[in-house]
């Protein structure tokens, strides 16, 4: 299991490091009465300000509403999930806590009005508020701070993470040199989790994995992973891939498609000429995580989908070794993927013109319209050559049409 779980708070008690500002987190929730500003949370990722606010829930007896602001950018999303929460507070007869993290996350330019709903709305909060943030060197963080009581939490500092590690260390009776310790430490840049994965690591005989390493691309995520020899090693790869788990229930591109982690890893194993028995179990693994990831989509748990990586590093370890799986982008082996991709080159063309002839979209009259053309064709016997005369289309354009009727033909036959 990993460290970073172990060790993961149960009380506030348990916490270290930031203790003013937990204690004036704990001081505004005590307090807390209708009309009090919302609270901005400001530190790196690592340093427990998640944690706190969950604990704080518990604690205190409320009912926690958690969402990804970085999720939700739009002032629609907010206002369809934020307003109910204000205007139907004692419905359900609980103490209701929202909290919404990275809210740096909807700063950006794909920013469709959110922070400045979020501005305003924050102002009219019937409920307790805790926002969570890394920064607030952005000047729309700036402007929602001047609506919030901010707190700013800091990177715990070395000597801490030291008494903390060799505790640690001593529980799981493992050692490390005095610079292997200084080598963990400097590289966690007082992030707990990274200080817990990094002894992690190190104790296990690999190298650390520090914040300055945390994105790699997916390709070499998914290689790493089907590479290593032993479970620790593989997860390393996969928690630090430049990708994540999406929902493509709302649709997804093609650079969102080839970053999901769930597609990457089928793409990559369906592709790899596996036998049925070694296939059916990773497989099995997959659709139990695919299942997993759609609730979480469903019902906006985005905080749980930091254990999909769990599921499938240690799901398909054992299962994957010494199979020699490779990254694969396309869900198919090349030898029948080119042939696919030489006959939509093909088509491209063909498709745009005869669209503007018949006044609609490539789309419709690839997957409408081309079949019944071909079929007309192949009925009245009806030569490409003199059609593409006709029609004045290049010799490209002509080999794909006569491709298509080649293709019909051969249908009919079978």
């Amino acid at each position: 299991m990993m460290w970073s779980e172990i060790y993961r708070p149960q009380t506030i008690e348990q916490m270290f490091g930031n203790e003013d500002a937990r204690l004036n987190v704990i001081k505004w929730l005590s307090k807390w009465i209708d009309g009090t500003r919302p609270l901005l949370l400001v530190g790196p990722s690592g340093v427990g300000k998640t944690t706190l606010v969950k604990l704080l829930a518990l604690k205190f007896d409320y009912d926690l509403v958690e969402m990804n602001a970085s999720d939700t950018r739009t002032k629609g999303d907010l206002e369809r999930l934020i307003l109910p929460l204000f205007n139907n507070k004692s419905v359900s007869g609980r103490k209701m806590l929202l909290f919404l993290d990275e809210v740096d996350g909807i700063s950006g330019r794909e920013d469709l009005g959110g922070l400045e709903y979020l501005v305003k709305i924050m102002k009219e909060a019937t409920i307790p508020v805790i926002m969570a943030a890394n920064t607030q060197d952005n000047m729309k963080i700036k402007q929602l701070s001047k609506a919030c009581k901010t707190v700013k939490f800091s990177p715990v500092p070395p000597r801490i993470l030291a008494m903390f590690l060799d505790y640690v260390l001593r529980s799981h009776d493992k050692t490390l040199g005095i610079e292997e310790k200084k080598s963990v430490i400097d590289r966690s840049n007082g992030d707990i989790r990274a200080l817990l994965n990094n002894a992690q690591a190190k104790a296990a005989g690999y190298d650390a994995v520090g914040n300055d390493a945390v994105e790699i691309d997916i390709a070499t995520a998914i290689n790493g992973y089907f590479s290593s020899n032993i479970s620790l090693e593989a997860m390393n790869f996969l928690s630090h891939a430049n990708a994540t788990y999406s929902d493509p229930r709302f649709g997804m591109s093609a650079d969102e498609r080839r970053k999901d982690k769930l597609n990457a890893f089928f793409s990559s194993i369906v592709s790899s000429r596996l036998r049925y028995d070694s296939l059916a179990p990773l497989l099995d693994v997959l659709s139990k995580v695919d299942l997993v990831v759609g609730r979480i989509g469903k019902n906006r748990r985005w905080s749980l989908l930091r254990y999909i990586d769990y599921m499938i590093a240690y799901g398909l370890f054992e299962h994957s070794r010494k199979l020699g799986i490779k990254y694969n982008q396309y869900g198919m082996i090349w030898p029948i993927m080119a042939p696919i991709f030489a006959r939509a080159q093909l088509m491209k063309n063909l498709l745009f013109k005869f669209a503007l002839r018949t006044h609609t979209s490539k789309s419709i009259f690839g997957s409408l319209y081309l079949p019944y053309l071909v079929k007309i064709m192949h009925a009245n016997n009806i030569d490409p050559r003199e059609l593409i005369v006709e029609l004045n289309l290049d010799q490209k354009e002509g080999e794909a049409l006569a491709r298509e009727l080649e293709i019909m033909v051969k249908k009919d036959q079978f």
